[in-house]
């Protein structure tokens, strides 16, 4: 259906999902009418940009893109409130604590780095 009444979105590279009482429609191939749908019906269209979807699933590495683009800084934040709270409770703290945590920083260092160059 989407191919049919999003032609031109679709060919611009654009994303159409189709979702109704929260659930996406699929097949991308079917009509409406092979649907079980309450009368009178509402259907969202959301259209997103990203990489044609000709009734084909979403690509997996988009996605992961994706998540990767906001991994690295939630982690970021979560090991900077960590060394907040270790330099602030440093007389209950251990010297492992402060290892782990030098040791987390620096693979995340090591895995980031390369991400920060690509963008």
């Amino acid at each position: 259906m989407k191919k049919y009444c999003f032609y031109k979105v679709l060919h611009e590279g654009k994303r159409v999902h189709m979702v109704y009482q929260g659930h996406l429609l699929r097949p991308d191939t079917a009509f409406l009418s092979e649907f079980t749908l309450d009368q009178p019906a509402t259907v969202i269209c959301q259209i997103s940009h990203g990489g044609s979807n000709l009734g084909n699933p979403p690509d997996s590495s988009t996605e992961h893109e994706e998540f990767s683009g906001i991994l690295y800084p939630l982690l970021g934040v979560g090991l900077v409130c960590c060394w907040i709270a270790a330099l602030s409770f440093t007389s209950s703290l251990s010297f492992t604590v402060y290892f782990a945590l030098l040791v987390f920083s620096g693979l995340f260092i090591v895995a980031a780095l390369p991400t920060a160059e690509t963008d």
